[in-house]
């Protein structure tokens, strides 16, 4: 059984403004701290963890998604960057701002996999991308600025669905399908 999550990737125009965002930290307010920054070619935004599937399911979810008539992008737009799902939390985060299009493709994605037996989240869709996670579980307390006029925007234009594979103490994450806007 694989394990499968469904994500929006940057393009590479907003992957190329996360991994300045990282740079930046990296250099000044984070150049004491130990973090395993994530993989630049890693980043994505979920939008749905589906968990451990059959391939027969994955094939039932491929046909769910394909009967989605999903705009023709989708603006993803980051607003700062924070720790989650909270302050104590050891994962670092880029926040992104919960659009109506982001809130809709995700009912939308929540739909087709409620549908093919995976039980629906009930937790709020709290909307980002990670970026690192702190090695040291008693790491120092962190502030960031919200971003104000100089968000990072840009456009993504595909659905992808990955493979989640822990291996020798590293996730790995494998592109299985896209699905284009």
């Amino acid at each position: 059984m694989a394990r499968i999550f469904l994500a929006l990737t940057p393009d590479k125009d907003l992957n190329d403004q996360i991994i300045e965002l990282k740079k930046d930290l990296k250099n000044n307010v984070l150049s004491e701290a130990d973090i395993s920054w994530q993989k630049n070619s890693d980043h994505h935004l979920t939008l749905n963890f589906v968990g451990s599937m059959e391939p027969e399911q994955i094939e039932e979810m491929y046909q769910g998604l394909t009967e989605i008539n999903f705009m023709s992008h989708l603006q993803i737009q980051i607003t700062n960057v924070n720790f989650f799902p909270n302050e104590d939390s050891q994962l670092l985060v880029a926040i992104v701002k919960p659009t109506n299009q982001i809130l809709n493709v995700f009912e939308r994605i929540d739909e087709v996999v409620t549908r093919i037996g995976f039980g629906s989240s009930l937790k709020a869709y709290r909307p980002h991308i990670t970026l690192g996670r702190f090695k040291d579980k008693d790491r120092p307390q962190y502030s960031f600025e919200d971003f104000g006029d100089t968000q990072i925007s840009s456009r993504v234009s595909k659905l992808d669905v990955y493979e989640s594979e822990f291996d020798q103490g590293k996730t790995n994450f494998l592109l299985l399908k896209s699905f284009e806007f």
